[in-house]
This record gives structure tokens, sequence and C-alpha cells, in this order.
């Protein structure tokens, strides 16, 4: 049996993360979790939300909490990016806009005010982008824009790598007690692994597959829908900003949109989602089925809907898919704490925008898993 001092469950945006932290502080780890299925539809095992070209960043946020999470992650990203060669972060305008009764822009503002962050009216309306007639709007720039979710993992992995940390490829489907020597991790063929001390980063599949019991966390199902965007309209809509739209008289009460972002099938798509169109899934085989299967044909149409409200250029574009899975916590922020203090910690709950910040989450992680002074209440957020 492999025996490790810090096993990460969880090979995605927080666990490699913490995997790299920990490597780099000279720690041994082992990091544990399967790659990108190649057969979505038929594969029977674990999922990850992060296999996607493009996710919103952001420093500012309703919450300062969140905002600086953002923050610490956000001014290492270009050296990890210096050390690994691979580029994940790419610098765009994000415009906040509400309309209504919506308060998007005066919260983005007060973040704004207290991080010393500069936000600006445009000066003209965006390019080919169709707001509500009595919206407000503001614009975040600097490191503001989006990054690649699976290149970022690909750096932190790399990283992680270079400063000594070992990498397994499989899922984790049980743990078990080995007493004073730790707890045991149970794999995909029945082997197992004795670590000293476990960080679960297992995000959606840590309920649903039964890591552990009783953390106060739940998964949300959302569709994403995507419009291509063909040569003729590409360079028209280049500069369209990052959207977060809030507008609660609406049918889809918050709206995200994407700008064009190419992805590996080489065409340049538009991505469209909301937090208001949710799924809860609680069980595991709901939950691979939610990723191997369409989503349901009212999201996507309400989806459609609003994207060619947004974009009136993209109406009749070719439209696909995808499904991702969020992880919620009652208190919005990440929890990250002991399970069983001085064996089993977690790091999880990005409520939907942990990717911007997944490097500090990831961090905070590993800090915990080097101290046990923290035992105690399981709280919603702790830092180590």
């Amino acid at each position: 049996m492999r025996r490790v001092r810090f096993a990460v469950v969880g090979k995605g945006l927080f666990g490699s993360a913490a995997a790299r932290h920990l490597a780099e502080a000279g720690h041994e780890v082992l990091l544990v979790g399967p790659d990108e299925p190649t057969e979505p539809h038929r594969h029977a095992g674990v999922f990850a939300s992060h296999h996607d070209a493009a996710r919103i960043t952001r420093l500012l946020d309703r919450d300062p909490i969140w905002a600086g999470l953002a923050r610490a992650s956000l001014r290492r990203h270009a050296e990890l990016e210096a050390a690994t060669g691979i580029r994940f972060h790419h610098p765009h305008p994000v415009l906040y806009a509400d309309a209504g009764p919506g308060d998007l822009t005066d919260a983005m503002q007060a973040t704004a005010l207290a991080f010393a962050v500069e936000l600006h009216a445009p000066a003209t309306p965006p390019p080919t982008l169709s707001l509500p007639a009595n919206a407000r709007a503001s614009i975040e720039q600097g490191v503001a824009g989006w990054i690649a979710p699976r290149r970022l993992v690909q750096a932190q992995t790399l990283a992680a790598l270079a400063a000594g940390a070992r990498v397994l490829r499989s899922p984790v489907w049980a743990l078990r007690d080995a007493g004073a020597d730790g707890t045991r991790l149970i794999l995909d063929d029945g082997s197992e692994v004795l670590a000293e001390r476990v960080l679960l980063c297992a995000g959606a599949f840590t309920q649903p597959v039964g890591l552990t019991a009783g953390l106060p966390l739940w998964t949300e199902g959302r569709t994403v829908l995507l419009a291509r965007v063909e040569a003729p309209l590409a360079q028209r809509i280049a500069e369209l900003p990052c959207v977060l739209l809030d507008t609660p008289a609406a049918d889809l009460p918050d709206l995200y949109l994407m700008p064009p972002v190419t992805y590996p099938d080489g065409a340049a798509w538009v991505k469209v989602g909301s937090g208001s169109i949710v799924r809860r899934i609680d069980e595991l085989e709901a939950l691979q089925d939610w990723f191997r299967s369409a989503p349901p044909l009212e999201d996507v149409e309400r989806l459609s809907t609003a994207l060619t409200t947004l974009v009136p250029d993209l109406a009749g574009a070719e439209l696909r898919t995808a499904q991702c899975a969020a992880t919620l916590t009652a208190s919005g922020r990440p929890l990250v704490d002991w399970v069983e203090p001085g064996r089993i910690a977690v790091a999880c709950g990005g409520n939907g925008k942990g990717a911007k910040s997944s490097d500090e989450i990831g961090r905070l992680g590993a800090a915990l898993l080097t101290d046990a002074s923290g035992a105690g209440e399981l709280d919603p957020f702790r830092v180590g």
C-alpha cells in the first residue's frame, strides 16, 4: 500500500492549487483525481466543471470576502503563467449592469471603493450588446477578464509536479479510518493509498460520492448555452465585454455572458448562463446523468431568448449546450475547514464563482492541512 503524508483528493481548480502550494512549501503531497473523460456521454465515473475554455474572472464581488480571495489569486496568476509557460489569464473588460430594482452596480461600486479599484461607465454602448433601456452599467478592467480553467489546472498541476508533488490519475470512491496511521483512500481499481492527512477538493461530487457526510453543502446542475461565431461576425463582436447582468423583474433575473472564445474544436463561441436556472441534485447517479445527458429543453429555450436579446447579431447562430455543477454553501462562501480534526479537511463550495479565486482557496486548504490547531466546529468559511 502506498503511504503519503498529505493527499489532496480532486484534481480540479481547488485541488491542483492546494497540491502546488503544499509541494512548493516542501511537503510530500499526492494529488489524486481522474483526467477529463474522453467520452462524457458514456463515462461511468466522476466529472468536473472546469472542463471548459472560459470563465469570467474579476476582482469585484458583492461580498468583500470573495473580492479578497480573488485579489490574492489574481496577484499570483502572472507568476504561475511565467513559471509554467501556460497562458490561462486573459484580461478583458467586465461590464456590470442592472435594470429596474437591480442593485449590482451599486454593490460593485461599494466593493470597488473598499478595494481601491477603478470602475467607470462605458463611454458609448458596447458594440453589438443590447442592454435594457433603463440599464445602468460600469466596467472593471485591469486584471478582470476571463480565464481558461482547463489550462489553469494544467498550470497548477505542472507547477506542483515541478515542486515534487506526485499525481495519481484515479477517482477516490471511499475513505476509511486507519486509526493512528491516518486515512485509507479506496481507488477506482480497488487499490488503496494511506495518507496521514487528506484534503477533500472533490467539488460537486464530495457529497454524492459519500466521501464525507453532514457537510453544509449541496449541488446544483446548471445549463450553459453557446452560440458559434462565424468568421464574418467574429471581427464585429470581438470587443464584446464579459457581462454580468442583474434584472430582477426579468424572466432570468441574472445572466452572465462571455465574449467570443476559441474552444478545442477551433471555433469561436459566445457563452451565456444564469444562476437562476438550477437543478438540485443530491444522488451520485443523478449527478452523473446530468453530465451525460442533454439539458432540459426549457432551460435551453430561456437561455436562447436571453442570448439573442442581449446580442441580436447571434440570432440564427449554431447553438450547443453544456452542463456544469455548482457546489453551494448556506453562507455563499467557500468551506475551508477540518471535517475530522487532524485527519480530514475540506476545501470546496465555489458557489458558482470559485474559478477566479481558486488559487487562494487552494492555498488556504493547504495551510489548514499543515496545521491542526484549527480543530473545532465546522464553520462556513475559515482562514487557516
